[in-house]
C-alpha cells in the first residue's frame, strides 16, 4: 500500500503495516497510481514515478496533477489542460487545452473528460476529440461502464439531475433517462443499479429507467464510497472505514 505524505511517501506492507520503504525526497501532493512496477505520485513540484520495489525515483515530469488516470501504458492529467504521458519514460504524448474536473475516466481507449462546461470523448492514441456534449455544465467525472455513462448536469432550464447515456461505438453518447433528485455526483455502478452521493444522503438508482429506489442517509464529509464484495465502502473524516450492504 503506497501513502504520499508531507514528510514522503511511504509503501506499507498490507498484511501487517510494517514499513516497506520510505521516498524522502518524493513529497506527496496527490493520489498515487500504479502501473506496471513503478507508482505515479502527485508532488508539489508535478509528477514522479517511483519504483515499487524500494521507492527510488524512475523519472519526474514537471505538469501539473493531483489525480492521475492510468490506462494502458499512458498517464492522464490535467487542471487547466489535459496532458498524456508515456508511463514508461513520463515524455509528453500530446496536450489538449481542455481541462478536467478533479481526473479524467478512460475506457475503450477513450479518454472522457468533464470540464465542467461539457462533457467530452477523446481518442487515448492522440487526444483528438470524438465527440463533445455541451448543452449544460457537468459537475464531476463521470462514471463509465461497458454499456453506459453515468454524470450529474445541471442544463441550465431546470436543477441539477443524473443523467444515463448509452455508449456508441463510433459516435456521440444518445441520453436514455435522467432524474432530478437534487445535486451530487456519481459515485459507482455496479449490475443493474448506480449510487449517488448527494446532500441528502445516498441514493440508489435503477441503471435502466432511473428510478430512485432508496436513499441512505449518511454524516456531511464521508468519501464517496466504492463497490467491493457487494458493499458500499467509504471513508469517515476520522478516517473510519464503513461498509453498507455486503457479506
Amino acid at each position: 500500500m503506497i501513502c504520499p505524505t508531507a514528510d514522503g511517501v511511504i509503501a506499507l506492507d498490507i498484511a501487517d503495516g510494517s514499513t516497506l520503504w520510505r521516498a524522502d525526497n518524493v513529497t506527496g501532493a496527490g493520489t498515487p497510481a500504479r502501473t506496471g512496477e513503478g507508482v505515479i505520485c502527485p508532488t508539489t513540484d508535478g509528477l514522479t514515478m517511483v519504483d515499487t520495489r524500494d521507492g527510488s525515483p524512475r523519472w519526474t515530469a514537471s505538469v501539473d496533477a493531483r489525480d492521475p488516470a492510468v490506462a494502458d501504458d499512458t498517464i492522464l492529467v490535467g487542471e487547466d489542460r489535459t496532458v498524456a504521458l508515456d508511463a514508461e519514460t513520463g515524455q509528453r504524448r500530446w496536450t489538449v487545452p481542455t481541462g478536467t474536473n478533479e481526473h479524467a475516466v478512460v475506457a475503450d481507449r477513450t479518454v472522457y473528460l468533464s470540464t465542467g462546461n461539457d462533457l467530452a470523448g477523446r481518442a487515448l492514441s492522440d487526444g483528438s476529440e470524438q465527440w463533445r456534449i455541451d448543452r449544460g455544465r457537468f459537475l464531476a467525472p463521470p462514471v463509465v461502464t461497458p454499456e453506459s455513462i453515468y454524470a450529474v448536469e445541471s442544463p441550465g432550464e431546470a436543477g441539477d439531475a443524473t443523467f444515463a447515456f448509452d455508449r456508441a461505438a463510433d459516435g456521440k453518447p444518445t441520453p436514455r433517462w435522467c432524474s432530478q433528485v437534487g445535486s451530487g455526483a456519481v459515485t459507482a455502478a455496479a449490475g443493474d443499479g448506480l449510487f449517488t452521493l448527494q446532500s441528502a444522503g445516498l441514493v440508489a438508482f435503477t441503471s435502466d429507467f432511473g428510478d430512485a429506489t432508496w436513499r441512505y442517509p449518511l454524516q456531511d464529509g464521508l468519501q464517496p464510497p466504492a463497490v467491493l464484495d457487494d458493499a458500499l465502502v467509504t471513508v469517515s473524516p476520522e478516517g473510519v472505514v464503513a461498509a453498507l450492504g455486503g457479506d
